[in-house]
């Protein structure tokens, strides 16, 4: 009976849990982008010019205008009461002010506390107002100059600026966020099932047991990162332009690389509920220090140095580039480096357990008695 629980939490660890959040987080993301962002209004000029520029923002799918409020600082008090996440304000005159060009300023207000909505709301703002004032100046232009439509166009077109998002361009969060986070939630479940399992009866080979439970938890870990992956790119509809081969050996040799790690943790640490502790605090905070929500480049060095090490580093960036750009700038640089994480870790195990079975020897034959693991 403790053998199958034992089998079962394993299973659940490495296969259930991971499939489970893997599954309600790319729900969760299913809309790709935050559309319907609350927004508040303070309309200084109610000329139809600047209704229409309001109009424009309640008709984009990223912005829903919820209030019209009487004073700009009433918007300040909306964002602080979690009432809105953008503002925009059109100042008295506004209309008046352009035709005379005097410069008028529309002012974009963004809640940032709330990082998300305000690098979508800027990004959509910014594209709605570039189009409201390269329209207001052609008829500026119209009405001052007697131009044509098409000359006064190509006077405020003069200089065209474009912009292009490669590789995501709905600013899909479930082809950022996912690839990284699913293989946070395998591998934690992974190390913490393979640090509590080493049993401690005597063995013929040590070499060939910690070989054999490594192989057993890196084939684990390996089917559940491929069947996660397959639910986020056969159902949610996460892109893959990468070769499935590069895919499969880059899983497996990072599976073997924390496999490994955890088996050295188990072979270090008797105390299983010790193990497993240990496993989790090393392991849970990984995707945050290897710079995947936010980047290495912008941490202290400590941070930089460290996180440059940490397997995770040399996979979940590398999965998120298969999925999205197809390609991997190190591939074979990362490889290599999992590889020798893999074989330190072996060494290492070994070496301790070595040392462990030699000093409860020592003590047998000096009559110490025997050194009983605690369950």
């Amino acid at each position: 009976m403790n053998k199958i629980k034992k089998y079962m939490m394993a299973f659940s660890l490495i296969f259930i849990t991971p499939l489970v959040v893997n599954v309600m987080l790319c729900y969760m993301f299913s809309d790709h982008q935050l559309k319907e962002i609350p927004t508040a209004v303070y309309l200084g000029d109610n000329t139809q010019f600047s209704r229409s520029i309001v109009s424009y923002f309640d008709d984009n799918q990223t912005f829903d205008v919820k209030y019209y409020v009487d004073s700009p600082y009433d918007i300040e008090t909306l964002i602080a009461e979690n009432k809105v996440r953008f503002g925009l304000v059109i100042p008295d005159d506004f209309y008046k002010d352009l035709k005379e060009y005097k410069s008028p300023t529309i002012l974009t207000v963004y809640d940032g506390s709330q990082l998300s909505y305000t690098s979508f709301a800027k990004a959509q703002a910014s594209e709605t107002l570039m189009t409201i004032k390269g329209g207001a100046l052609i008829k500026v232009l119209q009405a001052k100059l007697n131009l044509p439509y098409d000359q006064a166009k190509k006077i405020v077109s003069s200089i065209s600026i474009q912009s292009r998002l490669m590789f995501n361009p709905t600013r899909n969060y479930t082809n950022y966020l996912m690839p990284g986070f699913m293989a946070s939630m395998v591998q934690v479940g992974l190390v913490i099932a393979a640090s509590v399992s080493i049993d401690r009866e005597k063995r013929r080979s040590m070499v060939t047991y910690l070989g054999s439970k490594i192989l057993v938890y890196t084939i684990l870990g390996f089917i559940s990162f491929m069947l996660n992956i397959y639910i986020q790119i056969g159902i949610f509809d996460v892109p893959f332009r990468g070769s499935i081969k590069q895919l499969m050996l880059l899983t497996f040799v990072f599976c073997m690389s924390i496999s490994t790690i955890a088996i050295f943790i188990s072979s270090v640490v008797w105390d299983k509920v010790k193990a497993s502790q240990a496993a989790a605090v090393l392991f849970l905070p990984n995707s945050i220090m290897i710079g995947y929500t936010y980047p290495l480049i912008g941490m202290p060095n400590g941070y930089k140095f460290i996180g440059k090490y940490i397997p995770l580093y040399h996979y979940a960036d590398n999965l998120r580039d298969l999925m999205l750009k197809g390609y991997v700038i190190n591939y074979a640089k990362d490889i290599r480096y999992l590889l020798l994480v893999s074989a330190l870790f072996f060494v290492l195990a070994i070496l301790v357990e070595i040392l462990r079975e030699s000093r409860i020897s020592k003590k047998k034959s000096s009559g110490e008695g025997e050194i009983v693991e605690v369950n």
